[in-house]
């Protein structure tokens, strides 16, 4: 009879792992990134088949992942052995070498957005300015490069763009329950939220057309809720508070003009849709 040794408590720890995720535009590909190989990797399957097959081979974590919406290259941002420096770099969605986009040794690289055409990158990054950042837009197809916000008083971090990139939504975060989110259009820069002398936050939000602006705030409340600025008239309004419901994500479904929102209610998550001013549970 064989004598199969006990197993190590290492082999307990090595776990397989899905760090992020995406879907192609065309809903053909699912991209993720795992430790099949024992490092993280991209891996992708053609739907409906199920069978992975990999994509890079670099061995590191992916800090940013996203498809543009042409669906003809994905954009990852990759540290190096944990550092957390993310550089950015575009693959083709059949894999292959990556080619660096913005890269930058010892500096990070936040993925902001990418525009429709795939065209123009805004980032964040702590390239001269490592205390409060820096927002820049990149041209991929010319190379050229603007700076479109530099970070001043806390750290600052480009949210969203509006759909015809006619205005931007930026957040200072001065620390984790005081974080203020700022619309720059025409030059000038508005307060998603009126002045208090209360610390708040605003979370998660985004455009639902080029005049209105989505999000969660807990602005003179004590759990989060969805609120909305009129870009036009520049006026703050409370869309949906629900008593002792923290909502923490809200996402926009062009396609059938709704909002979805994640709340929680004591150990209870729930879902809600929204349509206009009408709430389906």
């Amino acid at each position: 009879m064989i004598q199969f040794p006990k197993p190590d408590v290492e082999k307990f720890f090595r776990t397989l792992t899905v760090q992020n995720f995406i879907v192609s535009p065309d809903e053909k590909q699912l991209v993720i990134s795992t430790n099949l190989n024992g490092h993280f990797n991209l891996w992708a399957m053609d739907l409906p088949n199920q069978f992975p097959y990999p994509l890079t081979f670099k061995n590191q974590n992916v800090q940013d992942l996203h498809y543009a919406k042409t669906g003809e290259f994905i954009i990852a941002g990759f540290d190096n052995d944990g550092d957390e420096n993310t550089q950015l770099y575009a693959l083709a969605p059949n894999g292959g070498e990556l080619v660096p986009l913005r890269v930058s040794d010892g500096n990070r690289h936040f993925f902001s957005h990418l525009t429709k055409d795939g065209t123009r990158l805004y980032y964040v990054t702590t390239r001269n300015n490592a205390i409060y950042l820096n927002t820049y837009l990149y041209n991929i197809v010319t190379g050229e490069e603007e700076l479109l916000l530099e970070g001043k008083e806390a750290p600052t971090f480009l949210e969203a763009v509006s759909p015809e990139e006619k205005s931007y939504v930026y957040y200072r975060q001065y620390g984790n329950t005081y974080v203020l989110a700022f619309v720059h259009i025409d030059g000038m820069d508005f307060s998603l939220t009126p002045k208090t002398p209360d610390q708040h936050t605003v979370s998660d939000l985004v455009y639902t057309s080029e005049t209105e602006v989505y999000f969660l705030t807990d602005y003179n409340a004590d759990l989060s809720y969805l609120a909305k600025f009129d870009l036009t008239t520049k006026e703050f309004s409370k869309v949906l508070q629900i008593e002792n419901e923290d909502f923490s994500s809200v996402k926009f479904s062009k396609k059938d003009h709704l909002l979805y929102l994640l709340g929680s209610y004591g150990v209870e998550d729930r879902l809600y849709e929204v349509i206009a001013m009408f709430v389906i549970p």
